[in-house]
This record gives structure tokens, C-alpha cells and sequence, in this order.
């Protein structure tokens, strides 16, 4: 089965977590911290596509990185959104 692009919220968090400077093992410490178990692995196929994540991890990585989880969800807002000018 071919990897499927990652989109929305998996682009959002891989950023969020690379802004952070935090490696997929530091993350999976933390989001551990919510009561989610996760591997280094696992999250590295999520981020690149090759998995889906469920709602729940969604949630807890959201949280382990200190984002409201909705703002995850949604879209980002375009920067000529607004008519700036």
C-alpha cells in the first residue's frame, strides 16, 4: 500500500514538534505523560503518512505539546486572509 501524503493535522504537529527542537523520542515521553503509549516508530509513520492516528493520540500529542487540540484541527490562516492594506 503506498504512503498517503500527510496532511492537516499531522503537518501541524510534525512542525510544532520541530520548532520545539524536540526529537520523536522526546515526544513519545511526553505524550506518554497523557496516557498514551506510542513508539518512536509509530510516530515517525504518522508524521511521513504511511499511518493514521487515532483521535485520541491526536489529542494527547496536541497536549504533550502544549497546543490546544483544536487548534490542530483547524486550518491555519492564510496570510492574505484579512485583506491586510
Amino acid at each position: 500500500m503506498p504512503a498517503i501524503e500527510p496532511i492537516g493535522p499531522m503537518v501541524r504537529l510534525r512542525d510544532l514538534r520541530q520548532a520545539r527542537g524536540l526529537r520523536l523520542a522526546d515526544l513519545t515521553e511526553r505524550i506518554a505523560e497523557h496516557g498514551i503509549e506510542v513508539t518512536v516508530a509509530g510516530l515517525s509513520n504518522i508524521e511521513t503518512g504511511r499511518k493514521r492516528a487515532s483521535d485520541r493520540l491526536l489529542h494527547a500529542w496536541a497536549r504533550a505539546l502544549g497546543v490546544d487540540p483544536l487548534d490542530v484541527w483547524q486550518a491555519p490562516v492564510s496570510s492574505c486572509a484579512g485583506g491586510q492594506g
